[in-house]
Order: C-alpha cells, then structure tokens, then sequence
C-alpha cells in the first residue's frame, strides 16, 4: 500500500517528448516499510526528475476485513467506536 510519494524535479521536457521512469528495489526492508528509488530520464537521456515512493506492507485478508467493515459503518451513518450520540 502507498503511503507517500517524494519528486524532485530537475528539468523541463519537450512537450510530446518520452520519459521513461524507472523504480529500483530497496536493498534493505525495514520492518513493513519499503522505500523505492525513482528516476525519469527524457528521450535524449537527461535526467529529469528524482524521487522516492514508500510503502507499506499489509496483510491483504486484515486490510479488506477492515475496508469493508469500515464501509458498513460509513453506509449506516456511523464510525466505527462512536455510538453516533452528540454529548
């Protein structure tokens, strides 16, 4: 699952020019957290632009157990742990 994404941008390209974006791999994996390496480099070979992206990594069954229960309570008018009475 994404949890965030960091570009630095370089340089400009030319409008309907190709850019092709590449992400390497951690080489590490800390924990659930893995952190992705991000270039674009133009047609002409110019880099331009740098970055990272992170995820995390969920178990599928618990993350769509928990979306799906969420849904049912948004669908009630309700959020999960609030009985739905203003004090």
């Amino acid at each position: 699952m994404g949890t965030a994404v960091r570009i630095r941008y370089l340089r400009a390209t030319h409008a309907g020019g190709s850019v092709e974006v590449t992400a390497d791999a951690p080489p590490a994996v800390d924990g659930r957290r893995l952190t992705f390496l991000v270039r674009a480099v133009d047609g002409s070979g110019e880099l331009v632009a740098t970055g990272e992206i992170d995820r995390a990594m969920v178990d599928r069954e618990r993350f769509l157990t928990a979306v799906s229960d969420a849904d049912g309570w948004r669908r009630a008018g309700r959020r999960p742990g609030h009985a739905g009475v203003c004090p």
